[in-house]
């Protein structure tokens, strides 16, 4: 059973995401828990496509199998359209789907449009794409952006530098945050410790993927924090 957004009904099936998610398949720079694939629709669009997949102990053994409800991906669809609905820039989900494998087991996708041109925060660092005066342009979009998405009540468990996109557009850079996979809503906005506990997910996640410091050192770090005190009014 699957979620699709209105006018691109005739281009999604059970049959054609497991086509497009078999080994061998186109992919995109992309990770989740694996390579995200491009599905090239019939109207000319592109797509990629997330085949949801355990980490951790139980990997191996129930890498693609889930039993939570709702289903993972129409959760995700679910905050992921009112994250967009509140003003927090975020991909444009097009279809949710999920197949049921025996009982309350089911396998999941979630099927968004693609950024064109967006490169994840860290491949923008790793890869010095925004140096000089346009990494202060960079850091300060970033910080804009996870602190607006503070300010609307979306609290985001695994925010990191994978799944933060940026993109130049015009003039400007923009900062876009994705993967809203076990995120939680909140009326007003996030209180101080889920921001506090968002902001040092993301100082881990730095320290993680650059542990010597060379692509984001801790003036950017610095920098970052400034800006997102500054956009808090702080």
């Amino acid at each position: 059973m699957g979620m699709v957004r209105e006018g691109l009904e005739p281009y999604f099936s059970l049959e054609k995401l497991n086509q497009q998610t078999a080994p061998g398949r186109e992919t995109s720079p992309f990770f989740g828990r694996g390579q995200l694939k491009l599905f090239r629709l019939e109207n000319g669009e592109t797509v990629l496509v997330r085949a949801y997949r355990r980490g951790g102990l139980v990997r191996r053994a129930t890498e693609e199998i889930f039993f939570t409800w709702p289903p993972r991906p129409f959760k995700e669809l679910s905050i992921t359209e009112e994250a967009r609905r509140r003003g927090v820039p975020t991909l444009e989900i097009c279809a949710a789907w999920v197949e049921r494998t025996w009982g309350p087991f089911y396998r999941g996708w979630l099927i968004s449009r693609e950024l064109t041109g967006a490169y994840d925060l860290w491949s923008a660092l790793r890869n010095e794409l925004y140096g000089g005066g346009d990494r202060e342009f960079l850091l300060r979009a970033v910080a804009q952006n996870v602190r607006r998405m503070h300010q609307q009540g979306i609290y985001h468990r695994d925010l990191n530098l994978k799944n933060i996109l940026i993109r130049q557009e015009g003039d400007r850079i923009r900062s876009y945050i994705i993967d809203f996979d076990k995120g939680r809503l909140f009326r007003h906005a996030l209180p101080p410790d889920k921001a506090n506990r968002n902001l040092s997910r993301l100082f881990r996640s730095v320290r993680k993927l650059d542990p010597d410091r060379q692509h984001f050192s801790q003036k950017d770090w610095d920098l970052f924090m400034g800006f997102y005190r500054k956009a808090a009014g702080a």
